[in-house]
């Protein structure tokens, strides 16, 4: 019997390349592992939770001809698992991976004339519970099966679902179920109760578990999905692991998904779990299927061992009725073609979806060329939490980097410049390797940036691409670098790009000044002062100039001018839509309580005291609002200066004694209006990047605050104010 040492929560995000030699027909045979009997039952939550794990994986073979291939099915991305991490160690294989939806297969192929070999892999996991609310339609529904189900209703050799026993079991069953819901429960509790566990003995079909009314854990996950398949329900059986003991060995578990309502609702007869699985099981294929398929005459063996780890991250939020609780979205998803002796190595950190198609031509393109390829992305965010995960996701995977023949860094704007100075941080030299930055960002900023990094990383050259560019572009001229050593800028002609370029030569063509600007956040960087944080400082003054144009030539009134710009500039971290809600909630909130303390009669430290008490505990409910949603700008919340969120709120309850209600609501609507618009005019406009390439433009903005400090005309809404009374001027005449 093979053996376990426990569970894998699942292994790679993303789809890889198939091998380019074909190995020899072999006659081959199937493992079916053996199954777990006699699983815990828990109750089910109420929200999901997410566990991580580190799993490594075992494989040892023997009598195995050259060009022979071992084949394992590896476990995919959904709803309830994610991998974060991968490392394959294989001396004497090829490795590869061959997708087939909705299974993921890993193809280890022998190249050497040795006949025995060992396969290691580590990943690291997290596994979240998946809950589901059965959907409540009609029985009469379920004859509609979509095509791409269909499949799910033909019987197998194990799975008999139109022998007439099956489908008369399945007929008095169902007989008095109105809805989905019903006939699911019905035919799940007559298999969770109705049939014995016991441990297996042989490969049970569902015809002889209902005949014998006990069975495996296996044998009964069959005997249901039968019992669906014959009820015009598609069901397929799942083969997974269980995580929850770490010190025993384990065999598989399984069972069973029915696709009622468009979704795969999961059934877990012998665990006890009807429309949801814990965090502690991993699939590994859908389908009733051998885990292992080896050329006969071979022989494997393999084993899990598996560790829980700790690792920060936000929960998952609570169920929706009719809907899948997904796990939080991942800081990191990574693909990786892993080739034994590349010829080349690519590194490639984007914030961009790469459609399907394009990744599997990518990494079958990797593998052919024999390009060892490692793609890692992080999650849609804000532009300053986009900055955040990719200085992490680089700094996580230094050695990675440095191993790199060509690294390539690809963002939707300028977020990829910032990313790689991280490597600055760390004192990383690339030697002659070259690094691509890619994204939509002014070519004058791409050169101070790009020059930058050139001097920090001292690579063989840093190539801009200041455009928006398509997946096989990039590739395209990837490939041709890293194999041809085709020059960047020649390769990327042929697709009609105009990269920037920055090595010895076009640095010593820079001015003096701009040298000693770029030496000057170099040294920055270098003594570990992020430039995020510079353009912070130097983006204060430009609001501030924006501010007075609007308040002078415009004549908006707000609450004095450093409220709009704080505002505007915590903005910049969280995004404009949740910005508003922090604000809204905080300041809503703040003149509910300060309202309640006027009857109280405080004086007016007191008052600000409790005020910013309390904005400080609805900060930290939001931050635990954002950690329990997966909601990453509410957990930026405190950038908030809690002082003058109390000074807004206490100058709100001031408006209003001596202006009334309606003036106070002005003045509040017109501060947040004129935040809005600084942080739009700075988030479009690329102003940060600017003014860190050029912070002499901070010169223009005193011009502008000295010409308007000596305005004395009207204002714009003055002019729109005082415009009838010069109307009727003119009937006098």
């Amino acid at each position: 019997m093979r053996t376990f040492l426990m569970a894998l929560p699942w292994l790679l995000l993303g789809s890889a390349a198939l091998a380019t030699t074909t190995p020899t027909p072999l006659p081959t045979t199937g493992v079916y592992p053996t199954t777990q009997d006699h699983l815990p039952q828990r109750e089910r939550p109420i929200s999901a939770t997410t566990t991580y794990w580190h799993v490594k994986f075992l494989l040892r073979a023997s009598n195995l001809p050259s060009g022979s291939a071992v084949r394992v099915l590896l476990p995919v991305s959904d709803a309830h698992q994610e991998a974060q991490q991968r490392t394959v160690r294989a001396p004497g294989f090829r490795f590869a991976e061959e997708p087939a939806t909705p299974n993921l297969t890993g193809i280890w192929i022998r190249n050497h004339e040795e006949r025995q070999g060992e396969i290691e892999a580590e990943y690291e996991f997290a596994v979240s519970d998946r809950i589901y609310n059965p959907p409540s339609d009609p029985v009469g529904r379920l004859s509609s099966v979509q095509d791409a189900t269909r499949r799910y209703l033909e019987p197998s050799a194990l799975i008999q679902s139109r022998e007439a026993a099956i489908r008369q079991r399945a007929r008095d069953l169902i007989a008095g179920a109105q809805t989905s819901d019903q006939l699911l429960w019905n035919l799940f509790q007559f298999v969770a109760t109705a049939i014995r566990t016991v441990p297996a003995a042989t490969r049970e079909d569902a015809l002889t578990v209902l005949q014998r009314e006990r069975g495996s854990v296996t044998g009964k996950a069959r005997l249901l999905a039968a019992l669906l398949q014959a009820s015009g329900v598609p069901a397929r059986v799942v083969g997974g692991l269980s995580l929850d003991d770490a010190t025993k060995k384990r065999a598989t578990i399984a069972w069973v998904e029915a696709h009622v309502g468009g979704t795969w609702i999961p059934l877990d007869p012998s665990g006890g779990h009807f429309g949801w699985l814990p965090n502690r099981y991993l699939a590994l294929y859908r389908g009733d299927l051998p885990l292992i398929v080896h050329p006969a005459g071979a022989s494997v063996d393999y084993e899990f061992l598996v560790r829980r780890i700790r690792k920060e991250g936000a929960e998952p939020s609570a169920p929706a009725r009719g809907r899948i609780v997904a796990p939080p979205q991942p800081l990191a998803r990574m693909a990786s073609a892993y080739v034994e002796q590349p010829l080349a190595t690519v590194v490639v950190f984007t914030d961009q979806n790469i459609p399907r198609a394009a990744s599997e031509r990518i990494f079958r393109e990797a593998n052919e060329a024999q390009i060892d390829l490692v793609m890692l992305s992080v999650p849609e965010a804000p532009r300053y939490f986009r900055q955040q995960y990719l200085q992490r996701l680089i700094a996580n995977n230094l050695p990675l980097v440095q191993s790199a023949h060509v690294l390539l860094v690809h963002t939707r704007d300028d977020a990829g410049l910032y990313a790689g100075l991280v490597l600055g941080e760390a004192n990383i030299k690339l030697g002659d390797s070259r690094v691509i930055i890619a994204g939509q960002f002014p070519k004058v900023v791409g050169t101070t940036l790009g020059s930058v990094l050139f001097q920090l990383l001292d690579a063989g050259e840093v190539a801009l691409i200041p455009q928006p560019t398509t997946w096989p572009a990039l590739w395209a001229l990837v490939r041709a670098n890293a194999i041809d050593g085709t020059p960047i800028d020649e390769a990327a002609r042929k697709w009609g790009l105009k990269p920037v370029i920055v090595d010895v030569l076009s640095y010593e063509r820079l001015g003096a000044y701009r040298k000693r600007v770029i030496g000057a956040w170099a040294r920055a960087v270098t003594a570990q002062v992020p430039l995020q944080a510079l353009t912070f400082i130097l983006v204060l003054p430009v609001i501030a100039a924006l501010v007075v144009v609007i308040r002078v030539l415009v004549g908006v009134e707000t609450f004095g001018i450093f409220a709009p710009v704080i505002v505007s500039l915590a903005f910049l971290t969280t995004g404009l839509k949740w910005g508003l809600v922090i604000f809204v909630a905080i300041v809503g909130t703040g003149i509910l309580v300060r309202a309640a303390l006027q009857r109280v009669r405080l004086q007016l430290v007191s008052r600000l005291a409790i005020l910013i008490t309390v904005v400080a505990g609805i900060m930290a409910g939001l931050a635990i609002l954002g950690a329990s949603f997966g909601i990453g700008a509410l957990l930026n919340v405190s950038i908030f200066p809690m002082v003058i969120m109390s000074n807004m709120i206490e100058n709100f309850a001031s408006s209003r004694a001596q202006f009334g209600t309606r003036e106070a609501v002005r003045l509040t609507a017109n501060t947040l209006l004129l935040a809005s618009l600084c942080y739009l005019t700075v988030e479009w406009g690329g102003l940060q990047s600017l003014l860190l390439s050029f912070p002499e433009l901070l010169l223009g903005a005193i011009v502008i605050d000295v010409a308007l400090g000596k305005w004395r005309g009207l204002r714009a809404l003055e002019y729109k104010r005082f415009w009838p009374l010069t109307s009727e001027r003119q009937l006098w005449r």
